[in-house]
């Protein structure tokens, strides 16, 4: 995650909550590409501050490691939360901030794109409303046992 974030510039834009120690098997590229579109569209469309935080969780089914991305901006529109990861979906126009492209729109291709990626680890993304507004997308993976790969 911290990587992730590096690389992009994002370090100082955005608040972290990241222990050491929280671990699992997973294909960094892939989960590079997951953090890049959550935190991405959380930085374009939402407001500050964003917040990235990672944990762990036991349950019945076993060890999930959780990636929660949240931001304080408008939230999604009504009626978009199911559809927020459909393949060129794009939600309200007005949403958009910055400029991912000439005309300031994005492909809506990134959120598919995460989804993919996550459901090829066995997980998935959820979002919902804010406590207090805006967005939260919580990534969702199964914690698998090994010795190599880390969340980075």
């Amino acid at each position: 995650m911290r990587a992730s974030l590096a690389l992009r510039g994002w370090t100082d834009l955005v608040r972290t909550q990241l222990p050491d120690g929280v671990r699992a098997v997973v294909d960094r590229r892939r989960i590079d590409v997951i953090v890049a579109n959550l935190v991405g569209n959380a930085l374009r469309h939402g407001a500050p501050p964003v917040t990235v935080t990672l944990g762990a969780a036991g349950g019945a089914d076993g060890q999930w490691l959780t990636l929660e991305v949240a931001d304080h901006g408008p939230g999604l529109p009504p009626g978009s939360h199911e559809r927020v990861f459909d393949r060129f979906y794009k939600a309200d126009a007005a949403r958009t901030r910055g400029a991912a492209d000439d005309s300031g729109q994005g492909s809506g291709l990134g959120m598919a794109i995460a989804l993919e990626n996550a459901r090829l680890h066995g997980g998935t993304i959820e979002v919902a409303d804010g406590p207090r507004g805006g967005a939260v997308f919580t990534l969702r993976l199964p914690a698998r046992r090994g010795t190599e790969g880390g969340t980075g």
